[in-house]
């Protein structure tokens, strides 16, 4: 591209370390800058100006929405499904083979997101950012979201008769943590941070429980 669209060797110089620079958005929505970015430097090869505000202005959506989307929902969603085939199946092999359809699942959305990504950038050049919005990934939040909340009610329903029986107060501790996670979320909004303080406390209760 830089050959293409600059015949001197400073310009194509130039072209190349202002595209090296730092970028920070999330890698699978990377495909819309990538897009955008190369249709923009065709329509404007004599403005680097413009296109370094232009990416610069990419970062903030694109690292927002892939975050909600991805990581807030995406893979929770496929983590939860995937637990529940640690507590239904026994045998190695069909095991692996359920954690490969799990893998399956959560690169459908992710692959699709890159291709997509690619061309609709680059065929909308500046105007890409009409389409990032949330609004644009909905359906794929709600399917996932579906799924997460399908497996974590199947894998509640299916724990607590299972410890229940060995001691009556680890479906406390179970029920405690739900809530506990559910209120520090809505006061932090960090899943990753949230999962690890909750784990972790309803870990060294139920210690505490067992050792009582």
């Amino acid at each position: 591209m830089a050959k293409r669209l600059f015949k001197e060797r400073e310009k194509r110089i130039s072209f190349l370390r202002r595209h090296l620079s730092f970028f920070n958005a999330h890698p699978y929505f990377a495909s819309y800058a990538l897009g955008a970015i190369s249709r923009v430097e065709e329509d404007t090869p004599n403005n680097p100006e413009l296109v370094e505000r232009f990416k610069n202005a990419l970062i903030g959506p694109l690292g927002a929405i892939g975050d909600q989307l991805f990581w807030g929902t995406i893979k929770p969603g496929c983590i939860l499904l995937a637990m529940i085939g640690v507590f239904l199946i026994e045998n190695v092999n069909y095991l692996l083979g359920y954690f490969f359809i799990m893998l399956v699942l959560y690169n459908i959305p992710h692959i699709l997101i890159r291709m997509t990504g690619l061309r609709t950038g680059y065929r909308e050049g500046f105007d890409v950012y009409k389409l990032l919005n949330a609004a644009q990934f909905q359906r794929y939040r709600n399917l996932y979201r579906i799924l997460g909340a399908i497996s974590l009610g199947f894998i509640i329903g299916f724990s607590i008769p299972q410890y229940g029986t060995i001691n009556p107060m680890l479906p406390v501790v179970f029920g405690a943590s739900v809530v506990g996670s559910y209120i520090f979320h809505k006061w932090k909004h960090s899943f990753y941070r949230n999962t690890i303080i909750i784990l972790t406390c309803s870990v060294l209760i139920g210690i505490l429980v067992e050792n009582i």
